[in-house]
C-alpha cells in the first residue's frame, strides 16, 4: 500500500467518529474544537501502544468521553459520558451484528474485513446504518442539553451509562483474548451482541419515550400559559376600549358645553372647561399602557401572547413600557420555538436588570421590518453604566452574578443553527441594547 494510501485510512481513521459524534449527538463543532478533536484523537494513536496492550482496545470509547467533555464540559457527568459513549455504542453494536450475523450469510467471512479497505467499507455502512436507525425511530437525545433533568431522566442515564460501560469492558476484553492470547471468544461474543442489543434498545427507547411525554407535558404547559396570557391580554385590551369608550361620551358632553359657551360667548366656561378636562387629555392618551394595542399587528397568537404577558409584567413592577411594531409582521426565518425562546430570554433578562434600576427605569421593545430582514430590539435600563458585552454569552457570565448567564448561552446556541441569524449587543450610558436580526 502507498503512503498516499495510508495517509486516506489515517485521515479517515481519525475523521469518522468526529464525525460519527457531531451527527448523532446533533453537535456542529467550531473550527477550534475540531482542531483540538483532531489532535487529541491523533496524540491518542500516536501513543506507544501495540495491540497487545489493554488499553488499546479501550482507546476509542474513552476518546469519545474526552470529546464529549471537551464540548460540553459545563454539562453534568452523567450526560458527557452519555454523549461520549451513545454514538460509539450505537455503532458498535451494528458494526458487530453485520460482521457477526449478516456477512456470513453470504459466506463472507468476518477476516476478510481486516484489511484497512474492507474493513473502512464496514465502517461506512455501520455509520450509515447508525444515522438511518436514528431517523427511522425519531431519537434525538440533543434536548437532554437544555432542559433540567428530571430525577428518571438521570436514573435512566445513570443505568444507560453502566450498559455502555459494561459493553465495552466486556466485549473488548474478548476481543483481546480472542486476538492476542488466542482463546476462541467469538460464540460469547455474539452471545453479548444480541443481549445488549436487546437491552441498550429498551433502554434508549425508554429515555426516549419519557424525553417525548415531557415535551408533551411542557406543550400542554406552553398553550394553557398562552391562553391564560390571551385572556390577559384581552382584558387588558378590553379595560382600554372602556376607558376610551367613557371618555368618549364625557367629550360628547363637553363639546356640548364648549358649544353652549361659545354661542353665550362665556369666556369664562370656555377656559373651565380646557382647564379641569381637556388640558390634559393629550398627556392623558400618551400614557404607555396604549402601547399594548400596537401588539395587533404581530400575526401569531403565541408571540402575541409571550409579549402581552412580558408587557404587564413589566408594567406590574412599575417599569416604563414601550411597543413598537409598526406594521403587520409574523415571525419568519427560524422555527417558530426557537424564535419565542429567544425572544422570551431577552425579555426576561431586560425585566431582571431594569428592576434593579431604582429610578427612571424602563424597557423598550421594537419588532421592526427592515428592507429584506426581521429586526426585534430590546433596550433596557441598566444599575451599570456600561455592561462588558463580549463574555455575557459565555456559559455561566452574567452581569447579574455568577453561574446566572445560562440564558444568553443558550441564545448563541440557538442562533448557531441558522446562519440567517445573528444577535448584536451594546451597552452605554446606562442603557443595554439587543438587536436580533433575521435575514429572509
Amino acid at each position: 500500500m502507498t503512503a498516499v494510501y495510508k495517509i486516506i485510512y489515517l485521515l479517515i481513521d481519525i475523521g469518522l467518529p468526529i464525525f460519527l459524534f457531531s451527527k448523532v449527538n446533533a453537535n456542529r463543532f467550531s473550527s477550534k474544537e475540531l482542531t483540538v478533536a483532531f489532535l487529541i484523537r491523533i496524540a491518542i494513536m500516536l501513543l506507544p501502544l501495540s495491540s497487545e496492550h489493554v488499553f488499546y482496545y479501550l482507546s476509542l470509547p474513552i476518546y469519545m468521553i474526552l470529546l464529549s467533555f471537551l464540548i460540553w464540559r459545563h454539562l453534568s457527568k452523567v450526560l458527557i459520558i452519555f454523549y461520549g459513549l451513545f454514538p460509539i455504542t450505537l455503532w458498535n453494536l451494528f458494526y458487530r451484528s453485520i460482521s457477526f450475523f449478516v456477512l456470513p450469510l453470504f459466506g463472507i467471512d468476518s477476516l476478510f474485513f481486516e484489511s484497512s479497505f474492507y474493513n473502512t467499507i464496514l465502517d461506512f455502512i455501520a455509520i450509515l446504518l447508525v444515522l438511518l436507525f436514528l431517523k427511522w425511530l425519531k431519537y434525538d437525545f440533543s434536548k437532554l442539553r437544555s432542559d433540567l433533568l428530571d430525577r428518571k431522566d438521570r436514573n435512566i442515564l445513570y443505568l444507560t451509562n453502566w450498559i455502555m460501560v459494561s459493553y465495552y469492558i466486556i466485549v473488548q476484553m474478548l476481543t483481546y483474548l480472542e486476538f492476542e492470547k488466542k482463546i476462541n471468544t467469538q460464540s460469547y461474543r455474539e452471545i453479548m451482541i444480541i443481549l445488549y442489543l436487546i437491552i441498550f434498545m429498551g433502554m434508549i427507547t425508554s429515555l426516549d419515550r419519557h424525553l417525548k411525554d415531557r415535551l408533551q407535558e411542557k406543550l400542554n404547559f406552553q398553550q394553557e400559559l398562552q391562553l391564560i396570557n390571551m385572556e390577559n391580554y384581552s382584558t387588558h385590551i378590553e379595560e382600554l376600549y372602556r376607558e376610551v369608550k367613557g371618555f368618549r361620551h364625557d367629550y360628547t358632553n363637553l363639546l356640548t358645553t364648549l358649544r353652549l359657551g361659545i354661542e353665550d360667548e362665556n369666556l369664562e366656561q370656555i377656559r373651565e372647561v380646557y382647564n379641569s378636562v381637556l388640558k390634559d387629555t393629550n398627556q392623558q392618551f400618551h400614557n404607555k399602557k396604549y402601547d399594548i394595542g400596537r401588539l395587533i399587528n404581530i400575526n401569531n397568537p403565541a408571540l402575541k401572547s409571550l409579549l402581552s404577558a412580558k408587557f404587564m409584567q413589566a408594567s406590574e413592577n412599575n417599569i416604563s413600557v414601550t411597543l413598537e411594531v409598526p406594521e403587520a409582521i409574523e415571525p419568519q426565518g427560524m422555527e417558530l420555538v426557537d424564535f419565542i425562546t429567544i425572544v422570551s430570554i431577552l425579555c426576561d433578562n431586560a425585566i431582571e436588570a431594569a428592576l434593579e434600576v431604582e429610578k427612571n427605569s424602563f424597557i423598550n421593545i421594537a419588532y421592526l421590518k427592515v428592507d429584506k430582514k426581521h429586526l426585534f430590539i430590546i433596550e433596557n435600563a441598566s444599575k451599570q453604566e456600561t455592561v462588558p458585552t463580549p463574555e455575557l454569552y459565555s456559559y455561566g457570565v452574567s452581569s447579574k452574578g455568577e453561574g446566572r448567564g445560562i440564558g444568553l448561552n443558550n441564545v448563541l446556541k440557538i442562533i448557531d443553527k441558522y446562519p440567517n441569524v445573528s444577535i448584536n449587543t451594546s451597552s452605554q450610558n446606562h442603557k443595554f441594547c439587543q438587536v436580533l436580526e433575521i435575514r429572509m
